[in-house]
């Protein structure tokens, strides 16, 4: 639902507007000459990416043995991948003319690891394996701060944000999901756009409701009064500036001449709508908006949730699928629509994957590497990056008996493409990723997702 036009900008307890907009006004860019974004979907829960990304080819029986015919995606189902022996659920359909444009990539068994690690090594070494394996909160939190033995206080991305102020930028970091890890820096704090926050109302500066008129004049009366102490003081500047903040943000966020909503479509036409679609049309919108803001480097991060399917998987899976493939189709279009389709790259994250054997329940529980999906103008196209795991159960891929497979690329060289990207330095990675040295080198190093 869009922002009430009568209302600033929600506000998140414990978060002030002040702390981000001279972020997004100040922002410059480092090394691209031009205008970057990278949008983080982040699908809480655990999406089970052995449904997302199929192989077609002799592997397909493998699959289909181990998966059960409960939740194995019938062969002449998958939408293929052209040029590839892949394919995609098909309610990821969407996504197959984003690839035959050439502008979506698939980074295979991708997760959180301290260092490279085999089955063996699994099995002999628990000092090795990530903190708290399997466990959502704690692999959650792994992701986002690309933390291995244990969970860090700041995000990836928030690191990513403090590095660019370090190197004379702001760069604007906006969560449109709420209170996000990921986002959280030393000096680089998120903007928290959501629709259930606290609210200044009443501020709406065209309202001629005379008691509309009575609240703005009593409001800045207070706020323009001299204060009594230093504390005061700089209360009333941060309200002060909110206020400012939040009516520059509306306007971009709700004006009637956006090119965003009439963009935000399906592949058939039809408007995509919904949390998620709020979500990342907000994005749009703010993306659109760039040049007001001054924003030329930008991190955003938009979640969808229900992905924990241990029972009865197949038709919710579908579901949350289809939802995801119309709202990043609807994200990409209009980010061509803005012209911008080369500037900003969409990539996913999620608690980890399932095992690639089901359950009793005609569900999946919980496992380790995932597969996910990059979408972007910028990409060098048609790309699988990474390994595909080897399907065989209790295989030497699986760290269990039932297809929980040990990720081969990790964290570091999924996100640090994308940091890299955007703008930071080589030389500011170990800052953004702590474990960056055991990744980067030795024939390690970020995945070649980039043009």
């Amino acid at each position: 639902m869009p922002i009430n036009r009568r209302e600033v900008l929600q506000l998140v307890t414990g978060a002030s507007l002040t702390a981000f907009m001279p972020s997004m006004v100040r922002a410059q860019t480092v090394g691209s000459g031009g205008y970057r974004a990278i949008v983080t979907l982040f699908l809480y829960g655990g999406n089970d990416s052995n449904n997302a990304i199929i192989p077609m080819d002799g592997r397909y029986t493998d699959y289909a043995s181990a998966r059960g015919g409960a939740i194995a995606i019938p062969q002449n189902d998958v939408v293929p991948l052209n040029g590839t022996a892949f394919g995609v659920h098909p309610s990821l359909a969407p996504l197959a003319p984003i690839w035959d444009e050439g502008a979506l990539n698939w980074v295979f068994n991708t997760g959180p690891l301290l260092q490279p690690l085999t089955r063996e090594l699994y099995e002999s070494r628990p000092d090795l394996r990530p903190a708290n394996l399997f466990s959502h909160d704690a692999q959650q939190n792994l992701w986002q701060t690309a933390g291995t033995t244990s969970e860090l206080p700041t995000g990836w991305l928030g690191r990513v944000g403090d590095q660019l102020a370090d190197a004379g930028v702001q760069a604007g970091s906006v969560s449109l999901s709420g209170a996000q890890r990921a986002m959280i820096g030393q000096r680089n704090n998120p903007l928290l756009i959501s629709g259930s926050n606290l609210r200044l109302s009443g501020q709406d500066p065209t309202s001629t409701d005379a008691d509309d008129i009575a609240r703005r004049a009593a409001y800045q009366a207070m706020l323009n009064a001299t204060q009594a102490s230093t504390l005061g003081e700089l209360s009333a500047a941060i309200m002060r500036r909110d206020i400012d903040a939040g009516a520059q943000l509306d306007i971009i966020l709700n004006s009637d001449g956006s090119a965003v909503d009439a963009a935000f479509v399906d592949p058939q036409g039809n408007q995509v709508t919904g949390s998620l679609a709020d979500q990342l049309r907000r994005v749009a919108r703010l993306i659109e908006g760039r040049t007001q803001l001054n924003a030329t480097t930008q991190s955003f991060i938009v979640a969808t949730g229900g992905f924990d399917n241990h029972r009865n998987q197949a038709g919710t899976h579908a579901g949350l699928l289809a939802n995801v493939g119309r709202c990043v189709y609807a994200f990409y279009n209009t980010l061509k629509v803005l012209g911008v389709q080369n500037d900003v790259a969409l990539f996913s994250m999620s608690d980890f994957n399932r095992p690639l054997g089901g359950n009793g329940s005609a569900g999946s529980d919980h496992a380790w590497g995932g597969h996910h999906f990059v979408v972007g103008g910028g990409l060098k196209p048609n790309q699988l990056l990474g390994s595909f795991p080897n399907l065989a159960m209790g295989g030497p891929d699986d760290a269990r008996t039932n297809g929980r497979w040990i990720p081969s690329t990790s964290i570091e060289e999924y996100g640090g493409a994308l940091a890299r990207w955007l703008g930071v330095a080589d030389a500011d990675m170990p800052y953004v990723f702590p474990n960056w040295s055991t990744w980067n080198g030795g024939g390690r190093g970020p995945v070649d997702l980039f043009a």
